[in-house]
């Protein structure tokens, strides 16, 4: 078999140091599986808004050699569906950590000889575990803030949604980040409380679509001016998602965050389906997915 060339497109600006720890997982993940496939890989990093641009460059970049097939994640649904209308019937695509009834009604046609399917996180099992996690801090009842990933993006929107069907007793405040970053994070928690401190700010339970999100509500907290609210806030309990081993397990260990749901990295078993379809003919499933868990194992009781 010939060698092949992925080319994997990734959520960030690399050079203005905007990825989140996932993304750089993601990145290595693809660059050690890569060398062990036998794969030619180069990653690439683009905001949400720029993806589509990013990709129809480097496929119509003559003095580079031929891309046999994308790896992707889309910063939304909207992207994904250009993404699949750019692609379709000229080479192989897995998308990553994304889903829409488009990518089904894509695949009809899609092209000779050409593979197309999804690898993601379950996260509508993210969001349960999580919600299992937080029930088991507030004892069915109670109120916590919640820090969503951006509105757009299915997976905080169904992370969202696997959450609030564990808590059906407690009063889940919702409040969205525009991104995934910590420094999101900040802003989204700083949003929520100049409404909330005319009230009562002071929640048990801070949980967040992962893990820089978690920690740039912490930030934000540690900044308040309100010593009473600060002093308050900090002793709650705070909860992300992803769980990569340089960051939320070191945030664990450190007991700046309280626990995580640990994702692992997809890139790297969207190259084993694509290698598996050059080199078998097996074709990539529809729609695949790695295994979530909860970090650390005692933060969910059995």
């Amino acid at each position: 078999m010939a060698k092949k060339r992925v080319f994997v497109l990734l959520i960030g600006n690399k050079e203005r140091g905007e990825v989140n720890h996932f993304q750089l997982l993601q990145e290595d993940t693809a660059l050690n599986e890569g060398r062990r496939l036998g794969l030619d890989v180069e990653v690439a990093f683009a905001p949400g808004f720029d993806q589509l641009r990013a990709l129809k460059k480097r496929l119509l970049d003559a003095s580079a050699p031929a891309v046999d097939a994308v790896v992707s994640e889309p910063a939304n649904t909207a992207t994904m569906e250009l993404m699949l209308n750019e692609l379709k019937g000229k080479c192989s695509l897995v998308v990553l950590s994304a889903w829409g009834p488009s990518i089904e009604q894509a695949l009809g046609g899609w092209g000779a000889g050409l593979a197309m399917g999804s690898v993601g996180t379950d996260h509508v099992k993210v969001g349960e575990i999580q919600g299992r996690q937080v029930k088991a801090l507030l004892g069915g009842g109670g109120r916590l803030l919640y820090v969503a990933g951006p509105l757009r993006s299915s997976a905080a929107q169904q992370r969202l949604e696997g959450l609030k069907s564990q808590l059906a007793e407690a009063k889940v405040e919702e409040i969205s980040a525009g991104q995934w970053t910590e420094s999101d994070g900040i802003v989204a928690f700083n949003d929520w409380y100049r409404v909330a401190k005319a009230r009562d700010p002071v929640v048990p339970v801070v949980a967040a679509g992962n893990d820089e999100l978690a920690l740039g509500a912490r930030r934000a907290c540690e900044a308040l001016a309100n010593a009473q609210h600060r002093e308050a806030l900090l002793k709650a309990r705070f909860l992300g998602v992803d769980a990569c081993p340089t960051f939320g397990q070191k945030l664990i260990n450190e007991k700046q965050l309280f626990a995580s749901v640990l994702t692992p990295a997809n890139t790297g078993l969207a190259l084993g389906h694509l290698h598996r379809f050059w080199a078998q003919g097996t074709p990539v499933p529809l729609r695949s997915f790695t295994d979530a868990r909860p970090w650390p194992p005692s933060s969910l009781p059995a």
